[in-house]
């Protein structure tokens, strides 16, 4: 388990927990927060991102990552929580304890 930024990770089963509620990621976006998270405070492009969650051979294209980080956020507001951070022009980032 890995605390931080006020959410609960549990590595081994794949799950985002706030104060013991599982928050429905799908597959994709608990790996972008993972990714993120684990990497916290290095920012990372779409295609970085797109390329450590679904690998050389994904079939779709960067894009979907802004599409997943939007769906992330929508989720994690609605818990008052808002990690991710958008550093123009470059990509994505898991910011320090961040909370609306």
């Amino acid at each position: 388990m890995i605390y931080i930024s006020g959410l609960k990770f549990d590595l081994a089963g794949k799950e985002v927990l706030v104060e013991d509620k599982k928050i429905p990621f799908t597959k994709s976006e608990y790996e972008i927060c993972e990714f993120l998270m684990k990497n916290r405070g290095q920012v990372f492009s779409r295609d970085q991102i797109y390329e450590k969650v679904y690998g050389y051979d994904g079939v779709s294209d960067s894009s979907t990552i802004s599409e997943h980080i939007k769906n992330i956020r929508g989720k994690l507001k609605e818990f008052k929580k808002e990690p991710i951070e958008t550093v123009w022009g470059i990509g994505y980032k898991w910011t320090k304890d961040r909370e609306l």
